[in-house]
């Protein structure tokens, strides 16, 4: 079931909250995290208040084939209730799925920033014999930021959910990489980014 699913997940999010990085001044903060190989990008948009960066995976890589990785940044007015507004993003990308569970897998700080990471599961999309796995990360600090990860697969029962143990482990792993840094942040993934390394 769905729910056996979600408490693996559970289990390979737990250390989140114990990963510490200070931004103690007002500086701009950057997403970073490393797309895997075998993805393209395929939209960017750059505004003042709005930023997508989109990455498709190319049809030759098996491993990644059918996902797409989103990246946004949302300036201006701050929402009050994080997870009320995943909800809210993330209804907005169910409306062709039939039977979607969606459930919150992780709540709390993330080096310091409010975090909230999402799970969707979407059997099968209305019309096609398709449907997906999508988990969407929101962070709030000086921007609201959202990381989405999406990959179809065939469609299935909701009973057989288990079955994408893997798909699932990957996907959260490649997930928790996605971090703010500023250019003064001490965290290694964002030493590392600001060196090139």
């Amino acid at each position: 079931m769905v729910l056996e699913l979600i408490v693996g997940v559970l289990a390979l999010y737990g250390f989140l909250g114990s990963l510490t990085s200070h931004a103690e001044s007002p500086e701009r903060l950057r997403l970073i995290g490393a797309v895997p190989s075998g993805f393209e990008q395929t939209l960017q948009l750059h505004f003042t208040h709005f930023k997508v960066d989109e990455y498709t995976a190319s049809a030759s890589h098996d491993a990644v084939k059918n996902s797409r990785i989103r990246l946004e940044q949302h300036r201006g007015p701050l929402p009050l209730d994080l997870a009320g507004t995943l909800k809210h993003y993330e209804s907005t990308n169910m409306a062709r799925c039939q039977a979607p569970e969606r459930t919150t897998i992780f709540s709390g700080l993330e080096q310091n920033y409010e975090t909230t990471v999402m799970l969707t599961v979407c059997p099968k999309r209305a019309h096609l014999d398709i449907g997906y796995l999508r988990f969407t990360k929101a962070i709030l600090a000086d921007a609201l930021y959202f990381v989405e990860i999406e990959q179809q697969v065939p469609h299935f029962n909701p009973a057989e959910a288990q079955s994408l143990h893997e798909t699932v482990v990957f996907w959260t792993d490649l997930l928790k990489q996605f971090i703010l840094c500023s250019k003064n942040s001490a965290t290694p993934a964002c030493v590392t980014a600001s060196t090139g390394g």
